[in-house]
């Protein structure tokens, strides 16, 4: 079954994802889910360090003027399982535009047992060799913890709270806003017949900022979800989801909102590393301000994971939604986020992946759109089962029709990564 899934929020972090270049669907500042890709042998306990060096020839995300920097980042970590896992078995980003702090659906798996519980920690220090100014701490906790009882009712529940920093060039902002954010989630869903499966889900998401020039993106966000699958072929189910999202601003510069949702598609399921999602359909965003209209949208969300042979894998990820504003003068952000990502085992201990990803953000009640183009490539190598070395090159650039948004970034990075 599925169950929602974080993205999140920017394609322009300034260092990329520890493993694997960054892409629109990746974390804000390249925290990741470090635990997750690296695995590590199956344990209750899971510790893990890596240290690296990223160079970058554009710091702050500028047109002209740019400046160089290289950026020393240590990012240790720390996951607990029960029963005991090789990899964690749950991990979410969240994206700070999107309505209910979500951006992707995810497929559930129930998995073999009755009970699964999870908990991990993750640091992301940065530290500047020119620019010592600009270091900063990121931080990221989740849990999370579900029960199948016998008859077919299972529960879930997760939480992730973040510390990290929007990427400089954020909306109307130059500088790198701290914010703190935090999504719980509980979910019920009830098998009636083999082939039919019902879900119930409710999310409480929270965001806040540490400048006061961005206090007008603090918010609470509620989200009330209804789901059901039908499965009409041994891998292949039908789905039927609505979303009610009552977005609530805490200041009264950006208006509160109630989105609904009316999403339907299909999905297909072998094996977690090969299945694909296609979902569509139609949103309402009614305003409470007086003088805003409602706003009515084509949905869409696509999906596809395929190991074509044991050393190929490939993902493609879609989405068409509707995001929060991240300036005052912009109503909503129409966005659009494809990523396609390519993975080539060369040896048994090396892995190559090829990474191109292109996002718009049209700010609607504005005439700004910003388009982002990026591609970068990876490679991974395992000295043994406890030591990786990764290193890969990024390119990212920033197309606005304000052409003093303008900019484009290279970035190069190598880290040395310690996992039990």
């Amino acid at each position: 079954m599925v169950e929602p899934a974080a993205a999140v929020e920017q394609p322009a972090s300034i260092v990329p994802s520890t493993l694997f270049s960054s892409g629109p669907f990746d974390s804000v500042g390249g925290l990741g889910s470090l635990g997750e890709v690296i695995g590590s042998k199956r344990g209750y306990i899971h510790p893990y360090l890596s240290i690296g060096e990223t160079f970058t020839d554009n710091v702050f995300n500028v047109d002209t003027g740019k400046r160089s920097d290289f950026i020393t980042r240590i990012i240790p970590g720390v996951w607990v399982a029960l029963p005991a896992s090789r990899f964690q078995p749950i991990s979410l980003n969240t994206l700070n535009t999107a309505p209910g702090g979500l951006e992707l659906t995810r497929f559930r798996d129930k998995g073999v047992g009755r009970f699964q519980a999870f908990a991990g920690y993750q640091a992301d220090l940065l530290l500047h060799k020119r620019f010592d100014e600009e270091d900063r701490e990121n931080h990221k906790a989740q849990a999370l913890l579900s029960y199948n009882f016998r008859g077919g009712l299972s529960v879930e529940m997760f939480n992730v709270f973040e510390i990290d920093y929007d990427p400089y060039q954020t909306g109307d902002s130059t500088e790198t806003e701290k914010f703190k954010s935090n999504l719980f989630n509980a979910l019920i869903s009830y098998e009636i017949t083999p082939k039919t499966t019902v879900e119930a889900e409710y999310s409480f998401y929270t965001l806040s900022y540490s400048s006061d020039q961005n206090a007008f993106r603090e918010r609470d966000d509620h989200r009330f979800t209804g789901r059901g699958f039908y499965r009409f072929m041994p891998r292949t189910s039908l789905i039927v989801e609505y979303n009610f999202i009552n977005v609530d601003y805490d200041q009264d510069i950006q208006s509160d909102s109630q989105e609904h949702q009316f999403l339907a598609g299909v999905q297909w399921q072998q094996t977690a590393k090969s299945r694909w999602r296609l979902l569509a359909g139609y949103g309402l965003k009614d305003f409470d301000q007086a003088g805003l209209d409602e706003e009515s949208n084509f949905l869409a969300e696509a999906q596809f994971v395929h190991r074509f042979t044991p050393k190929t894998h490939i993902q493609l990820r879609f989405s068409r939604r509707n995001n929060e504003s991240d300036i005052a003068a912009a109503d909503y952000i129409l966005s659009h986020r494809l990523q396609l990502r390519y993975y080539q085992r060369i040896l048994p201990n090396l892995l190559a992946s090829v990474n191109l990803s292109y996002r718009d953000n049209d700010y609607k009640g504005t005439s700004r759109k910003d388009d982002f183009f990026g591609a970068g490539f990876d490679l991974r190598y395992a000295f043994t089962d406890w030591l990786t070395l990764a290193g890969g090159y990024e390119f990212l650039q920033r197309d606005s029709n304000l052409p003093t948004l303008d900019y484009d970034r290279n970035t190069a990075y190598l880290n040395l990564v310690f996992s039990l």
